[in-house]
């Protein structure tokens, strides 16, 4: 066998490695031109970005939280009857003769009046008293002429044509506890809770409250929900088919550190205004729903935040696609909220850009990723 290398095999060898290190010393040149090379700038008045769809929409924010509502009471009776409460009626509006409950079957009426009722009246009796009965008497249509102090004959016919109307027994005598005077009619009269039907009373117990005083509502929230809001805010309370606009008046902090806003109607009244009479009677204080709006809600074309262009000037400007043109239109922001705009200046249906992430949530209608720009 010979030993003898064939010619030319080393060189092509040699002419490989020559060829590779040029490879390598070509590429490792062109990487680092383009790494280390400056990156090329970027117009700052460049409206490249994703295209979006204007959308008619409204912005604000508002909670919604509990009104308390309470005014104060003034007893006006004091039951003297002592028995079992056989019934009831619901507190609320009464007028004269109106039963408010009933004693072991006895109903206690109410008449207007103010000289409280003190002893039973029978015929011959004389007075303030037997003066108030004579009125509510003539007042339900039983005795024709109103006026006079005497319990006299006719009188007792009246009582006597009450009591059968009431369906009790006809003695013409008014006992002592079976009339109440309040000192206007028709009123709101609250009845206690401690009137319930098959309780038992002894007497001495102040069972009807005059719901005479003006309602006050607060807003009474924690310190972190306080926090949210602002003096200006305004509020809507609701009660059934209701709704009454209020603003904040003032705001307090309580012992337990809770902070309680007092509200009146936007013209310094009672929130309530004439409807108070609506109001639950039977409670000292009740909770009614109400809305809180510290951002006024504002209605109109709406884009996102990232749309709009703040100027050296102070104004602010979106940029409206027009068949691939990008034109500056100046507009007016209403009002924003999470991202959102409602502006003066552009039209439903219209495609603005934006410069940044459209972003989640927005409520902007966001097409598929068209973007402008070569």
């Amino acid at each position: 066998m010979s030993d003898t290398k064939k010619p030319g095999r080393g060189w092509l060898r040699l002419l490989v490695l020559v060829v590779v290190l040029v490879l390598m010393v070509g590429g490792g040149f062109w990487a680092g031109r383009v790494t280390l090379r400056a990156p090329a700038p970027v117009a700052v008045d460049d409206p490249s970005g994703l295209l979006v769809s204007v959308v008619d929409q409204t912005v604000g924010k508002s909670f919604q939280y509990n009104v308390s509502v309470s005014r104060d009471r003034t007893p006006v009776a004091v039951n003297v009857l002592a028995g079992v409460v056989t019934g009831v009626s619901p507190s609320g509006l009464f007028d004269v003769g109106g039963v408010l409950y009933w004693v072991d079957g006895v109903p206690v009426r109410v008449v207007e009046g103010l000289t409280p009722f003190y002893r039973d009246l029978a015929s011959g009796a004389r007075g303030a008293d037997v003066g108030e009965l004579r009125d509510a008497l003539h007042t339900m249509g039983f005795l024709a002429a109103s006026g006079g102090l005497t319990f006299d004959a006719a009188t007792v016919k009246a009582v006597k044509a009450w009591q059968k109307q009431l369906g009790v027994t006809q003695s013409g005598v008014v006992r002592f506890g079976e009339l109440v005077a309040v000192g206007r009619l028709p009123a709101v009269l609250t009845l206690d809770v401690s009137l319930w039907v098959g309780g038992v009373l002894s007497g001495g117990e102040r069972v009807v409250f005059d719901n005479a005083g003006v309602p006050t509502f607060v807003l009474e929230l924690g310190a972190t929900e306080a926090q949210q809001i602002t003096a200006d805010a305004t509020v809507e309370v609701m009660s059934g088919g209701y709704s009454w606009p209020a603003v904040i008046t003032g705001q307090s902090q309580t012992p337990s550190g809770t902070v309680q806003f007092s509200l009146a109607a936007p013209d310094g009244g009672v929130v309530c205004g004439d409807d108070c009479d609506v109001l639950p009677a039977d409670q000292e204080t009740i909770y009614l729903l109400s809305r809180v709006s510290v951002v006024p809600p504002v209605s109109g074309p709406g884009v996102p935040v990232a749309a709009i262009t703040t100027k050296v000037d102070g104004s602010t400007v979106v940029f409206v696609d027009d068949n691939g043109i990008r034109v500056e239109t100046p507009v007016t922001v209403l009002g924003s909220q999470d991202g959102v705009a409602v502006v003066d200046g552009v039209t439903d249906g219209q495609r603005v850009y934006v410069f940044g992430d459209a972003g989640s949530g927005t409520g902007v209608t966001v097409p598929s990723a068209s973007r402008s720009g070569p």
